[in-house]
């Protein structure tokens, strides 16, 4: 099987950020099931930048016209692509695109689904909604993890709880209350200003091994009163609210990865999540964010349930959820359907 994998290498096309999400849980996964003398890794940002537009979709044309892949796999950004060069590239292999955000980008979906054969969505009921639309060129694929990376390490728990991601006035006024608790929480990520750094991506999997809780949390809008009065002391937090455009929470990669590595995660709930994970068991999560102090409380305090749900996630996820798993089932499908 030959795949052409259209994609940002490096993180939001910037390679001081390192590798992208889409390197490591889409590139890699991809060559550890087909091997890397298989895929093709085309990185259409950097030659967007370097070329331009019509440079760029040339340069795709062309490469896929000689490569002659059985499948085309996209992972769209913005507007980088030519949708007539998309839709011609029906006629030389079997294009599939990739969508991350489909539940909010809406707008965005819907006008490139008309170019490509297939897509993709990482959502269920999404998934369901296109179906009962009678777009049928829709695979369900959930994000996973990319098993060969996010790994159980044998570790102290230096940190009691702990955050990775970027900032967002929500998860800082979450972080807040929780240090009001007296719950030492301890952040990693981008725009936290002084107060955390950003890790490697390698980092990432040491704190997920090294926290006794890691939170996974929401940063949709909520619309919780204390929050919203709080957000308007900061004209940094008003900006990022007005500019926000993520309205409706999904299960995301993160959910995968921290179960991966076989840490506890306490995380917002989402519909679908449960699909994923036995709630109480394989995860543990909180619908309110007023109860995530109490929770975070009593999981510190009960290390032997902590432990069980922490494992009992490590394993599903190792059994279910790998990347690997589900981008071979994807690459099937589009390859076999009619």
């Amino acid at each position: 099987m030959k795949i052409f994998l259209s994609t940002m290498k490096y993180d939001y096309g910037n390679k001081e950020r390192g590798y992208s999400y889409e390197y490591y849980n889409i590139y890699l996964p991809l060559c550890d099931v087909y091997g890397f003398e298989n895929i093709f890794l085309f990185d259409f940002y950097s030659e967007f930048k370097a070329s331009g537009k019509p440079g760029m979709n040339k340069r795709l044309f062309e490469t896929i016209k000689s490569e002659k892949p059985d499948v085309a796999l996209f992972c769209l950004f913005q507007n980088e692509f030519d949708e007539e060069v998309i839709n011609s590239l029906k006629d030389l292999t079997r294009t599939c695109v990739y969508f991350f955000d489909d539940p909010w980008r809406l707008k965005f979906v819907r006008h490139w689904i008309k170019y490509f054969k297939y897509f993709s969505t990482p959502d269920f009921y999404m998934y369901r909604k296109y179906k009962l639309e009678n777009i049928n060129n829709v695979f369900y694929s959930p994000f996973g993890f990319n098993s060969n990376f996010y790994k159980k390490v044998e570790s102290d728990r230096k940190y009691e709880v702990s955050f990775v991601g970027g900032y967002s006035p929500l998860r800082k006024w979450i972080i807040n209350n929780l240090r009001n608790e007296g719950i030492n929480v301890k952040v990693f990520g981008r725009g936290w200003d002084s107060e955390a750094k950003w890790i490697s991506q390698e980092q990432v999997v040491e704190v997920f091994n090294q926290s006794k809780i890691n939170l996974n949390l929401s940063n949709a809008v909520y619309n919780n009163y204390r929050f919203i009065l709080w957000s308007l002391k900061s004209l940094k937090d008003i900006k990022q609210l007005l500019l926000l455009k993520k309205t409706q929470e999904q299960v995301k990669g993160r959910h995968y990865e921290i179960n991966g590595c076989g840490g506890f995660q306490l995380s917002y709930f989402v519909p679908g999540l449960n699909l994923a994970y036995e709630i109480d068991k394989e995860i543990a999560v909180y619908e309110d964010i007023n109860s995530i102090a109490g929770l975070v409380k009593f999981f510190l305090k009960d290390e032997e349930l902590r432990y069980d749900i922490a494992e009992s996630g490590y394993i599903r996820s190792h059994k279910d959820h790998s990347a690997q798993r589900y981008l071979k089932q994807l690459i099937n499908n589009v390859h076999s359907a009619d």
